[in-house]
Order: C-alpha cells, then sequence, then structure tokens
C-alpha cells in the first residue's frame, strides 16, 4: 500500500527491508515533498513495480501515480538511501534524527558522506 511517511518511519521501514535482505526487491527510490531537515516532509518509498507505471508529471519528470498525485519529487534511490544511514551509523552510531537528515541531504547535494573521509569507507 502507498502511503507518505515521516522520515523516522522512512528509515526505519528501509532499515528493515535491507537488513532483511530484500531492500533490493523491496524499494526503488525515495520520493519526498518538503525538505529532509523539516518535521513536515513526507516521503514515499516506491517499490519497483510503482516505477514501470511512471507517468510524465507536469513538471516533465517521470513519477509513479503516487508520486505525482502528492506532488512529491524524487530524493534518492532506495539504495543510496540506505547507504547514507549504514554509513552515517556506522561512523557515528549515537546519530540523531537531525543529523541523519543532514547526512542524506548532504549527500543528495555533494553525493558524498559527511564527515567522512573517503578513505575511511
Amino acid at each position: 500500500m502507498s502511503e507518505l511517511l515521516t522520515l523516522r518511519e522512512a528509515i526505519d521501514a528501509i532499515t528493515e527491508a535491507f537488513d532483511e535482505g530484500d531492500g533490493w526487491d523491496r524499494y526503488s527510490w525515495v520520493y519526498i515533498r518538503g525538505h529532509i531537515a523539516e518535521p513536515s516532509c513526507r516521503l514515499y518509498l516506491s517499490h519497483v513495480s510503482d516505477e514501470d507505471d511512471a507517468l510524465i508529471a507536469d513538471h516533465g519528470e517521470a513519477l509513479p501515480p503516487f508520486a505525482a498525485q502528492h506532488h512529491l519529487r524524487h530524493f534518492l534511490e532506495a539504495a543510496d538511501f540506505a547507504e547514507v544511514l549504514f554509513v552515517q551509523r556506522r561512523h557515528h552510531p549515537a546519530s540523531t534524527l537531525d543529523e541523519l537528515a543532514r547526512a542524506l541531504d548532504h549527500y543528495r547535494k555533494h553525493d558524498s558522506f559527511l564527515g567522512v573521509r573517503p578513505e575511511a569507507l
């Protein structure tokens, strides 16, 4: 079932899927409404099959119907979202929700992990 999630709910769902070993099969993209660091942001985790039904949105971007209906935009591929969480937690185990949000936003903007030197990966 498609639904809008809070950042905490999305993190829990992605973490669970990848911990169970079927993250690649379960989720494809993470879509967002708002800014990742704002409590009011909402996320949608698309399933692989949702991407097959993608429609061209008003702004020319291909989106699954649920994402288009809720005026969402691409944020990160689900695997990248999971990798950011993994790296952030490995290097900063006590990361807060705000710190995880900053790490996700940094990766989206810079294609690099926040506060982690490449040689430390």
